[in-house]
């Protein structure tokens, strides 16, 4: 074990005062990532129909048989946009090996997700915790430089920002949403309690607290 103390069956606290742990979950039996870009989708599709609307509204030109002509022609292109980011979201579990895998790093401050190659393997984490603890020193090392600038993307989330949250204890889930950035917290069973907990207790008294079941 990289040097540190298990909080849980996977998580360790590390000497860089964060915790660390890895989660990894197949693409196409995971539906969070495809909802999370259907509901961007769709938004953006009803903020267009209603502004087109509203525009007619107040020029005067409102026809109610141009109005379900417009709502038909946004329903079949939302239609067909669902269709491409399902198509898309195929494509990219394909690239990806069926497979997404993450790193999480957390502490009183917050969270940050970051998402690692897809030939990334689960013997390699003790290693990886090690080089994120060295990074947070200003030690990386050449190994630990490698596997950095190979981390696809990283998100980060301050407690102090956070408006709500959405826990889904089925998926695994903790959505940590501040005003414009939406992050999403991956844990196993056996150390889900931990983290939820942890979160709760750090972010705002004035945060919302969604439990989904």
């Amino acid at each position: 074990l990289p040097e540190g103390r298990k909080v849980t069956e996977n998580i360790i606290l590390g000497t860089d005062g964060k915790y660390h742990w890895y989660y990894e979950f197949k693409l196409m039996k995971n539906p969070s990532i495809i909802k999370v870009l259907w509901k961007i989708f769709f938004w953006i599709f009803v903020v267009m129909w209603a502004f087109l609307t509203l525009l007619e509204v107040f020029e005067g030109h409102f026809k109610m048989e141009e109005f379900l002509n417009l709502s038909k022609t946004f329903l079949l292109i939302l239609a067909g946009s669902f269709l491409l980011v399902a198509l898309g979201y195929f494509v990219y579990a394909l690239i990806a090996g069926w497979k997404y895998c993450v790193m999480f790093e957390m502490d009183e401050n917050g969270v940050t997700h970051i998402q690692m190659p897809s030939q990334f393997k689960k013997s390699q984490v003790a290693s990886a915790i090690l080089i994120f603890m060295g990074a947070a020193a200003g030690k990386p090392g050449a190994m630990g430089t490698g596997i950095l600038a190979s981390a696809k993307s990283s998100m980060a989330s301050r407690w102090s920002s956070v408006k709500s949250i959405e826990i889904s204890r089925k998926h695994q889930l903790i959505k940590v949403n501040e005003r414009l950035n939406k992050n999403q917290v991956y844990a196993l069973p056996e150390d889900f309690e931990f983290v939820e907990n942890f979160i709760k207790s750090h972010v705002s008294p004035k945060c919302d607290i969604r439990i989904k079941k």
